[in-house]
This record gives C-alpha cells, sequence and structure tokens, in this order.
C-alpha cells in the first residue's frame, strides 16, 4: 500500500494562499495620524518597500503607493494614498510648504510627439 504525503502540496498552498499582501487601502485607512507608530503601522501594512527613515514607502508597481510620514518620536505625521488606476490621490507630504501669500506654484509637462512617418 502506497503512502502519499500531503506537506508538499500544504507547503504550495500555504505560499499562494498565506503571503496575500497587507498593502491595500482598507488597511491603509486603518492607520491613525498621530496614534499610530512604526510598530503599528509594520503590523497593519507589513514590512515597506522603501524605508527612509522618516517616510515608508509602501508599492504595488503600476497599480498604487502608499506613503507614511512619520515624526521625531516614530509616530504617524501624516499619510499619502496614490492610486494609479482610479487617479485617487488623497493625504499630503507635511513637509511641502505652502507657497507664500500671492504666490502661483504650476506643475507643467512638455511632451513631443514623434511621428514614424
Amino acid at each position: 500500500m502506497k503512502r502519499y504525503s500531503y506537506a508538499p502540496a500544504l507547503l504550495v498552498l500555504t505560499a499562494l494562499f498565506g503571503c496575500e499582501s497587507k498593502f491595500n487601502h482598507e488597511r491603509f485607512q486603518m492607520i491613525q495620524i498621530g496614534a499610530d507608530d512604526r510598530e503599528d503601522v509594520r503590523h497593519i501594512l507589513g514590512a515597506p518597500a522603501s524605508d527612509m527613515g522618516e517616510v515608508w514607502i509602501y508599492d504595488d508597481p503600476g497599480e498604487r503607493t502608499a506613503a507614511i510620514y512619520f515624526d521625531s518620536d516614530g509616530r504617524v505625521l501624516n499619510k499619502e494614498w496614490m492610486d494609479a488606476e482610479s487617479g485617487d490621490w488623497e493625504g499630503e507630504n507635511p513637509w511641502i510648504d505652502e507657497p507664500a501669500q500671492g504666490e502661483t506654484r504650476e506643475r507643467r509637462t512638455n511632451t513631443r510627439r514623434i511621428d514614424d512617418d
């Protein structure tokens, strides 16, 4: 009589379904500004794609990106969510200064069309 081992199948299933990314908009919204710290954010969203000290970046290339900003005590100072598919952008970088009264800032993009004629 043959004995079958189910361990390889369980490992494959665990790898496929057990490693679901924690990084999504619902979990991002759980982060509370001023209340959560680095450990809380790591627990909610998982490890960041990029840890730049005071800023953690979470990224799902081509789909969505989030930035979590921390103060000097390690608490969440602010957060940003950018969704490439829908164009949604919420939150802001807390270190970008506001324009002086009467000053207007513009963001311009130059494009050049190249035809294959």
